[in-house]
């Protein structure tokens, strides 16, 4: 099935020929996805053993789905900060005994890994979507 649509010159006026090109690509790539996102709806609500037909209503419905949903990879600076916070919680709380607070290194030691184990914890809580 061919598609064709027009955008104003006014639109794309400051397009370089790559920008526009670019721009047919992307939007056969989301056409594409339309399409499958409709075809997987109409196929779930499908009874057995019936004919397969999309409707305006699956192609809508596609259409308005995020499509962004999809999980970025983590970065390894994120991997190294979610691993020192790990380990940090677990040698904290293997420090956390009572009878051996009267010990100073022991305390300095509980208190050390506290805060590295809430530093880590705050970044990653505030730094989820890669914000700095």
């Amino acid at each position: 099935m061919k598609i064709e649509f027009d955008i104003s010159d006014d639109k794309i006026v400051n397009f370089s020929l790559g920008a526009r090109n670019e721009l047919v690509h992307q939007s056969q790539r989301i056409v594409s996805d339309i399409v499958d996102e409709a075809s997987r709806i109409e196929a779930s609500r499908r009874i057995y053993d019936t004919s397969s037909e999309v409707t305006q209503s699956n192609v809508k419905e596609a259409a308005n789905q995020p499509r962004m949903m999809v999980v970025k990879k983590k970065t390894l600076w994120t991997k190294v900060v979610q691993i020192a916070s790990f380990i940090s919680s677990i040698i904290m709380g293997s420090l956390l005994d009572t009878d051996k607070f009267k010990d100073t290194n022991h305390v300095t030691w509980f208190i050390i890994m506290t805060f590295i184990a809430i530093g880590t914890t705050i970044y990653l809580t505030f730094n989820q979507d890669n914000n700095g």
